[in-house]
């Protein structure tokens, strides 16, 4: 039976050399506002409660998630991090100087690799973003069968993506979360199936092109992934037109069952770290 290792990459604050909004200003302008502490603050309390505890929530456990750094990161941000590990046996830091996004997560999915193995199944998460409880756990069943198959070989990646998830729009008071199932693969609760010495991973293309260059098994119907609208997401995101609102109690009970998530907690809090920038904003544009 082949070997088969699910491994997932998380590009935290990363700095790369391209495909970061924040490389707009040139590489010193981009590692100041990457590295501000007020950045670096919302962006640990994204991950330290919206994405670890979906992963700490996993049915199956046997899987890595490397979390991709830059290797100009400042000292505190790195020790915050390896705290992180001390109790996830599933995460690991990988430490890379600048590089493009193919070359750079081709070598975080290696960081994730022990002994040998015949696939990798890699997924994609950003740091403010979670997928269910039993995402790895329907990841391996569906992409292990991908493999029997013969649809994923060692020479043609195939794609497990999942379409179906919840839109959690933080800037909003009411209304916030949204039920819609993704026209086409995206690029979270999505895995690509390929060899360990593959060119291919899956953040070799866009996701809107990703059904053009892969085989692809889609699952539109369950949930399988928590999106956020934050403001200070590195791609532009918004509600889709087609999706349907959810009431906050429906949603609050999928947080709590479907993703591991407290709602009753990271709801008040998502909402005073939006408060605080909003406040911010205020005192800036004032000076």
């Amino acid at each position: 039976m082949a070997v088969n290792k699910i491994i997932g990459v998380c590009r935290f604050s990363y700095l790369g050399d391209a495909g970061f909004r924040t490389l707009n200003g040139g590489p010193e302008a981009a590692a100041k506002a990457l590295y501000a502490p007020a950045r670096m603050q919302r962006r640990f309390a994204y991950f330290e409660n919206i994405c670890l505890p979906s992963l700490d929530a996993q049915t199956d456990q046997d899987f890595v998630l490397v979390a991709l750094i830059g290797d100009t990161m400042p000292f505190q941000f790195r020790k915050r991090l390896k705290a992180l590990c001390e109790n996830r046996p599933y995460l690991r830091v990988a430490t890379l100087e600048a590089a493009g996004p193919l070359n750079s997560t081709r070598r975080a999915f290696k960081r994730g690799l022990d002994g040998e193995a015949d696939f990798i199944t890699g997924f994609r998460l950003d740091d403010d973003d979670a997928v269910a409880c039993d995402y790895i756990e329907k990841t391996r069943e569906i992409a292990d069968t991908l493999i029997k198959l013969g649809w994923a070989t060692h020479d043609v990646p195939a794609a497990v993506c999942f379409h179906r998830g919840i839109y959690w729009d933080m800037k909003r008071d009411d209304d916030q979360f949204w039920d819609y199932s993704e026209p086409q693969p995206l690029g979270l609760a999505a895995a690509m199936v390929a060899h360990p010495e593959s060119q291919h991973n899956i953040y070799r293309w866009n996701h809107r092109k990703l059904a053009t260059n892969a085989r692809c098994w889609i699952d539109p119907h369950e949930y399988m992934f928590v999106r956020t609208l934050h403001g200070h997401n590195d791609s532009d995101r918004s509600i889709p037109p087609a999706a349907r609102q959810l009431p906050d109690w429906q949603a609050r009970k999928l947080f709590r069952e479907r993703f591991g998530l407290a709602p009753k907690r990271i709801v008040p809090m998502m909402k005073r770290l939006q408060d605080e920038e909003a406040a911010q904003a205020k005192t800036t544009t004032k000076e």
